[in-house]
This record gives structure tokens, sequence and C-alpha cells, in this order.
């Protein structure tokens, strides 16, 4: 008899997972679909709004309409490249990218807010210096731009709303949505306090505001998409409450669960590998044994892809392994 048996899961027919697992694969295609459509309509709106407010700001000397201008400029490319990570996230997996091509979602994720900072960082900078010397705006265009823009940017954070909950390249493209609607509102606030003072001050105010808030509200898509490029534990799985799970399943004696690792491939894909040590007799039920913790990791944490290594009592270290 083998001491050591290792398997992996994801979860096999036999094990009861098979059609959910389908009905979810069928169920991402077409929320997949979904999402493509609604970026596609994201894109167009944008760009529309982007080439009106440039306009428009330009015209009417508004930097806060200029601002909000750069801002889709950025929706736009954010836009195109999650539309792009999108089509190449749904690839097969291949022999060399034997998870598949979701990573391109993630990196798409984080270019976008890397964008968006410096689009940010570089308004504050004009914003300064628009501080320093106010020029008159033509606040009648300026609002009639900015409603443009809001009306646009509203219609665009509608469709995308599902989507961003469950993707976060679509989220990053969200985020940038809506940054702008709230752009939006404060150059509609300003042209309307312009109309009756001429604060001009104020064009440059709100645009190093609205630049602060996207710049912190991009902070956490920043942060999570490093912690899936490093292979970091999801936030939300507790290793000791996974242990605990399956030192607790009934029918197994459990003397150990070692080497655990856990990271996400894409939000929500975790994948999840552990040596677990058992009687040596025990090794004859390794199928049922696997089984019955594969159920607990996806019944209870939503773990659906897992390798299980098995250990015999005398065989519990793994001498080779570094991690």
């Amino acid at each position: 008899m083998e001491q050591e048996t290792a398997a992996e899961s994801c979860p096999a027919p036999e094990h009861g997972h098979n059609h959910d697992e389908h009905g979810s694969e069928h169920h991402g295609h077409s929320h997949g679909a979904a999402s493509e459509k609604s970026l596609l309509i994201s894109i167009f709106l944008n760009a529309g709004i982007t080439i009106a407010e440039i306009i428009g700001g330009i015209l009417s000397g508004s930097l806060a309409l200029l601002s909000d201008a750069f801002h889709n400029l950025s929706d736009v490319a954010s836009l195109i490249i999650s539309y792009i990570a999108l089509l190449i996230g749904r690839r097969s997996k291949s022999a060399t990218k034997t998870y598949g091509y979701k990573r391109a979602e993630i990196l798409a994720a984080l270019a976008n807010v890397v964008a968006l900072f410096f689009v940010c960082v570089y308004i504050i900078f004009e914003a300064v210096k628009r501080l320093r010397n106010p020029e008159p705006i033509n606040s009648g265009l300026m609002m009639i731009i900015a409603v443009i823009g809001l009306i646009g940017n509203g219609v665009s954070v509608l469709i995308l709303f599902r989507s961003s909950k469950d993707n976060l390249n679509i989220k990053s493209a969200f985020l940038h949505l809506i940054g702008d609607t709230i752009s939006s509102i404060g150059v509609i606030l300003v042209a309307i306090l312009l109309h009756f003072k001429p604060w001009y001050f104020m064009d440059a105010v709100i645009s190093v505001l609205i630049s602060l808030y996207i710049i912190k509200e991009s902070l956490s898509i920043f942060l999570e998409s490093i912690n899936i490029l490093m292979q970091s534990a999801p936030r939300e799985l507790n290793k000791e409450k996974i242990i605990q799970a399956i030192l607790s399943i009934k029918d197994i004696k459990v003397k150990d669960i070692h080497h655990i690792h856990m990271w996400d491939i894409t939000p929500g894909k975790t994948v999840f590998d552990a040596h677990v040590v058992i009687d040596k007799n025990d090794l004859q039920d390794a199928d049922n044994i696997i089984k019955k913790i594969n159920h607990v990791l996806i019944d209870d944490f939503h773990i659906s892809h897992s390798t299980i290594q098995l250990e015999s009592g005398t065989i519990n270290k793994c001498v080779t392994c570094d991690l």
C-alpha cells in the first residue's frame, strides 16, 4: 500500500457537484456576454461625452470641465482595456497557461487604477496653477456640457452596476464611471455658483476634491489586485476555521493539516492546497476521505478547486517543500 495519496479536485462528478459546476459555468458565460455588451455600450457613450466635454471645456475655459473630460478619456481607455481583458479571459486554458487567462482581467484592473492615479495627479497639478491665476469661465456652457456628462455617466454606471459586483476588472472601470458621475455633479454645482458669484477659484477647488476622492477609492482595487498577483490568501477565508472544519468532519480521523496554501486566480476562484495526515490504515479509503474534505471546502468556503495530499502518520513532513 502507498503511504501517500494526492488528489486534485474541481470537484469530480462522483462528488455530487457536477450539476452545479456546469450550471455556474453556463451562468458565467451568459454573465460574461452581458458584461461585454455593457462595456461596449459604455465605451461609445463615454467617447461621445469626452468629445463634448473637451470642446465645452476649451470654449468655456473651465478646468473642472476639462478635468471631467480627462476623467472620461481615461474611462474610455479603461473600458476598452476591460473589454479586451474580458475577451482574453474567456480563452480556454492551454498546456502553458494551465489556469487559463483570467489573470488578464486583474492586470487590466491594475493598469486602470494606475492610469487613473496619474490622471488625477495631473489634474491636481493643473488645478494648483489655476488657483494662483483664476480665469473667467462661461458658466452657462459649462452647465450644459456638465449635465450631458452627468446623464451619460449615470447611464453607464447603471449598465455596469450588476457586473461590477463579481468582477474586479469591471469594478475598476465602474469606479472610473462613479468618479466621473460625482465629478459631473461637482461641475454642475460650481457652474450654478459661478452664475451668481464670480468665484472662479472654485472651479480649481472642485477639481482637486474630485481627484483626491477618486485616488482614495482606487486604492482598494489597487491593493486587491496586488494581493491576487502576489497569491495572497483571500481576505474572506480564515485558515484556522478551515482547519477546524476539516478536523471536525465525521468518520474521518485527521491527525494534522499542514502546508496549506490558498490563493485567488480571480476574485471568487480560489485554489486550495494542503497535506492531510491520517492513520496509515485509513489510506485505503483515500477517495472517500478526499471527497468529504472537498464537500466541506465547497459547501462551507466556496472553494471548488483543491489539491489534497493524504499522508500516513509516519510520513507527515514534506522535506522537499520550501513553501
